[in-house]
Protein backbone atom coordinates (compact mmCIF):
# COMPACT_ATOMS: atom_id res chain seq x y z
CA UNK A 1 0.00 0.00 0.00
CA UNK A 2 1.29 3.57 -1.29
CA UNK A 3 1.90 5.86 1.42
CA UNK A 4 -0.73 8.57 1.24
CA UNK A 5 -1.17 11.98 2.24
CA UNK A 6 -4.68 11.88 5.10
CA UNK A 7 -6.68 14.93 4.33
CA UNK A 8 -8.79 14.99 7.65
CA UNK A 9 -12.42 15.77 7.52
CA UNK A 10 -14.21 14.45 10.23
CA UNK A 11 -16.41 16.83 12.40
CA UNK A 12 -18.68 16.63 15.18
CA UNK A 13 -21.27 19.16 15.30
CA UNK A 14 -23.61 19.06 18.13
CA UNK A 15 -27.79 19.46 17.96
CA UNK A 16 -29.07 21.33 15.54
CA UNK A 17 -26.16 23.58 14.97
CA UNK A 18 -25.74 24.03 11.07
CA UNK A 19 -25.24 22.60 7.71
CA UNK A 20 -22.24 20.37 7.46
CA UNK A 21 -19.42 20.13 5.33
CA UNK A 22 -20.59 22.65 2.22
CA UNK A 23 -18.92 24.85 0.53
CA UNK A 24 -21.36 27.99 -0.10
CA UNK A 25 -18.88 29.53 -2.90
CA UNK A 26 -15.50 29.70 -4.15
CA UNK A 27 -13.52 30.41 -1.61
CA UNK A 28 -14.94 27.95 1.01
CA UNK A 29 -14.64 25.67 -2.02
CA UNK A 30 -10.41 25.82 -2.75
CA UNK A 31 -8.63 24.41 0.02
CA UNK A 32 -5.66 26.64 2.13
CA UNK A 33 -3.38 26.20 4.56
CA UNK A 34 -0.86 23.67 3.01
CA UNK A 35 1.99 22.66 5.05
CA UNK A 36 3.82 21.19 2.43
CA UNK A 37 5.60 24.28 -0.46
CA UNK A 38 5.21 21.77 -2.98
CA UNK A 39 1.44 21.87 -2.89
CA UNK A 40 1.47 25.38 -1.80
CA UNK A 41 2.69 25.99 -5.18
CA UNK A 42 0.75 23.73 -7.28
CA UNK A 43 -2.49 25.34 -5.37
CA UNK A 44 -1.28 28.97 -6.16
CA UNK A 45 -0.03 27.57 -10.41
CA UNK A 46 -3.87 25.90 -11.01
CA UNK A 47 -5.87 28.68 -9.34
CA UNK A 48 -7.45 29.23 -12.27
CA UNK A 49 -7.89 25.43 -13.37
CA UNK A 50 -9.73 25.18 -9.57
CA UNK A 51 -12.00 27.69 -9.98
CA UNK A 52 -13.45 26.43 -13.42
CA UNK A 53 -13.59 23.03 -11.45
CA UNK A 54 -15.56 24.74 -8.94
CA UNK A 55 -17.62 26.79 -11.76
CA UNK A 56 -18.05 23.17 -13.65
CA UNK A 57 -19.47 21.86 -10.56
CA UNK A 58 -21.66 24.53 -9.74
CA UNK A 59 -22.59 24.85 -13.32
CA UNK A 60 -23.88 20.84 -12.93
CA UNK A 61 -25.65 21.00 -9.84
CA UNK A 62 -22.91 19.24 -7.50
CA UNK A 63 -21.92 20.58 -4.29
CA UNK A 64 -17.99 20.81 -3.42
CA UNK A 65 -16.82 19.87 0.20
CA UNK A 66 -15.41 23.05 2.04
CA UNK A 67 -11.94 22.84 1.25
CA UNK A 68 -12.63 20.34 -1.46
CA UNK A 69 -10.26 21.55 -4.36
CA UNK A 70 -6.48 21.57 -4.12
CA UNK A 71 -3.63 19.48 -4.45
CA UNK A 72 -2.55 16.63 -2.21
CA UNK A 73 0.52 14.03 -1.92
CA UNK A 74 1.13 9.71 -2.72
CA UNK A 75 4.31 8.70 -2.06
CA UNK A 76 4.93 5.61 -4.13
CA UNK A 77 6.67 2.04 -3.52
CA UNK A 78 10.05 3.55 -4.72
CA UNK A 79 9.60 6.72 -2.42
CA UNK A 80 9.09 8.94 -5.08
CA UNK A 81 6.16 11.65 -4.27
CA UNK A 82 3.53 11.97 -6.58
CA UNK A 83 0.97 15.27 -6.49
CA UNK A 84 -2.50 14.58 -6.97
CA UNK A 85 -5.37 17.20 -8.23
CA UNK A 86 -8.03 16.75 -5.05
CA UNK A 87 -11.82 16.74 -5.62
CA UNK A 88 -14.00 15.89 -2.59
CA UNK A 89 -17.53 16.39 -3.20
CA UNK A 90 -20.61 16.45 -0.40
CA UNK A 91 -23.78 15.89 -2.06
CA UNK A 92 -25.61 18.56 0.19
CA UNK A 93 -29.08 16.62 -0.10
CA UNK A 94 -27.41 12.78 1.36
CA UNK A 95 -27.59 12.46 5.05
CA UNK A 96 -27.95 9.18 6.69
CA UNK A 97 -29.27 7.56 10.15
CA UNK A 98 -26.52 6.61 12.36
CA UNK A 99 -29.36 4.18 13.90
CA UNK A 100 -30.23 2.16 11.09
CA UNK A 101 -27.38 2.04 8.88
CA UNK A 102 -23.82 1.30 9.17
CA UNK A 103 -20.48 2.94 8.03
CA UNK A 104 -19.79 -0.07 5.21
CA UNK A 105 -23.26 0.02 4.05
CA UNK A 106 -23.12 4.10 3.65
CA UNK A 107 -19.98 3.89 1.88
CA UNK A 108 -21.46 1.43 -0.44
CA UNK A 109 -24.28 3.70 -1.14
CA UNK A 110 -22.53 6.50 -2.20
CA UNK A 111 -19.95 4.90 -3.99
CA UNK A 112 -22.40 3.66 -5.92
CA UNK A 113 -24.78 6.31 -6.46
CA UNK A 114 -21.86 9.20 -6.99
CA UNK A 115 -18.66 8.12 -7.79
CA UNK A 116 -19.65 7.74 -11.60
CA UNK A 117 -21.61 10.88 -12.42
CA UNK A 118 -19.20 13.00 -10.06
CA UNK A 119 -15.86 11.63 -12.09
CA UNK A 120 -16.88 12.15 -14.96
CA UNK A 121 -16.67 15.90 -14.36
CA UNK A 122 -13.08 15.61 -14.42
CA UNK A 123 -11.35 16.09 -17.62
CA UNK A 124 -8.24 15.22 -19.50
CA UNK A 125 -7.21 19.00 -19.16
CA UNK A 126 -7.25 18.67 -15.93
CA UNK A 127 -4.75 16.67 -14.98
CA UNK A 128 -2.75 17.18 -18.47
CA UNK A 129 0.03 19.01 -16.48
CA UNK A 130 3.53 17.56 -16.45
CA UNK A 131 3.26 18.28 -12.60
CA UNK A 132 -0.15 16.75 -11.76
CA UNK A 133 0.22 12.94 -11.42
CA UNK A 134 -3.77 11.85 -11.09
CA UNK A 135 -6.89 13.16 -9.60
CA UNK A 136 -7.46 11.74 -5.74
CA UNK A 137 -11.53 11.93 -6.03
CA UNK A 138 -13.44 11.90 -3.24
CA UNK A 139 -16.96 12.13 -1.41
CA UNK A 140 -18.43 13.45 1.92
CA UNK A 141 -21.47 12.70 3.66
CA UNK A 142 -23.28 13.32 6.26
CA UNK A 143 -24.01 11.14 9.58
CA UNK A 144 -26.88 12.43 11.88
CA UNK A 145 -29.39 11.26 14.90
CA UNK A 146 -32.61 11.14 13.39
CA UNK A 147 -34.31 11.28 16.59
CA UNK A 148 -32.81 13.95 17.46
CA UNK A 149 -32.33 16.11 14.02
CA UNK A 150 -32.50 14.99 10.41
CA UNK A 151 -31.22 18.19 8.89
CA UNK A 152 -28.51 19.36 11.02
CA UNK A 153 -25.55 18.50 12.77
CA UNK A 154 -23.72 14.62 13.39
CA UNK A 155 -20.92 13.84 11.85
CA UNK A 156 -18.98 13.62 8.68
CA UNK A 157 -17.57 10.79 6.89
CA UNK A 158 -15.55 10.33 3.66
CA UNK A 159 -13.79 8.19 1.26
CA UNK A 160 -11.08 9.31 -1.06
CA UNK A 161 -9.57 7.14 -4.02
CA UNK A 162 -6.02 7.87 -5.50
CA UNK A 163 -6.91 7.98 -9.26
CA UNK A 164 -3.98 7.62 -11.13
CA UNK A 165 -3.44 10.08 -14.87
CA UNK A 166 -3.41 6.93 -17.17
CA UNK A 167 -6.47 5.71 -15.23
CA UNK A 168 -8.52 8.87 -15.51
CA UNK A 169 -7.94 8.75 -18.85
CA UNK A 170 -9.38 5.52 -19.71
CA UNK A 171 -12.22 6.16 -17.62
CA UNK A 172 -13.24 9.75 -19.80
CA UNK A 173 -12.12 7.33 -23.07
CA UNK A 174 -14.59 5.10 -21.99
CA UNK A 175 -11.98 2.18 -22.17
CA UNK A 176 -12.22 1.45 -18.17
CA UNK A 177 -15.31 1.28 -15.91
CA UNK A 178 -15.09 3.79 -13.18
CA UNK A 179 -16.04 0.53 -10.24
CA UNK A 180 -13.69 -0.83 -11.83
CA UNK A 181 -10.64 2.00 -11.22
CA UNK A 182 -12.16 2.42 -7.96
CA UNK A 183 -11.54 -1.18 -7.10
CA UNK A 184 -7.66 -1.01 -7.97
CA UNK A 185 -7.08 2.62 -6.78
CA UNK A 186 -5.66 3.40 -3.57
CA UNK A 187 -8.52 4.55 -0.85
CA UNK A 188 -8.49 6.00 2.32
CA UNK A 189 -12.02 6.14 4.04
CA UNK A 190 -13.09 7.70 7.45
CA UNK A 191 -16.29 5.77 8.81
CA UNK A 192 -18.06 5.93 12.27
CA UNK A 193 -15.55 8.64 13.71
CA UNK A 194 -12.51 6.46 12.75
CA UNK A 195 -9.30 7.93 12.01
CA UNK A 196 -9.00 7.19 8.33
CA UNK A 197 -7.27 4.25 6.78
CA UNK A 198 -6.56 2.65 3.78
CA UNK A 199 -8.98 0.04 2.77
CA UNK A 200 -9.78 -1.77 -0.96
CA UNK A 201 -13.22 -0.95 -1.76
CA UNK A 202 -15.55 -4.00 -3.07
CA UNK A 203 -18.78 -3.67 -5.01
CA UNK A 204 -21.84 -5.90 -3.54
Amino acid sequence: MKKIAVVCLIALLAGCAGPVYVARNEAEGLKTGYQDPQLVALSQKYQGLLKEIYARCQRNQMSVAKEGLGFTTLTDSSGKKLHYLLVQMRPEEVNFDKNTTTGEQRLQLIVQRYSDPNIKLITKQDVAPNDIDGVAFGVTWAVRDFYQCDKYGGFVEYFIAYITKSDLNAIVDGAKPVRGVLGNSEVISSLDLEPAKAIRLRFQ
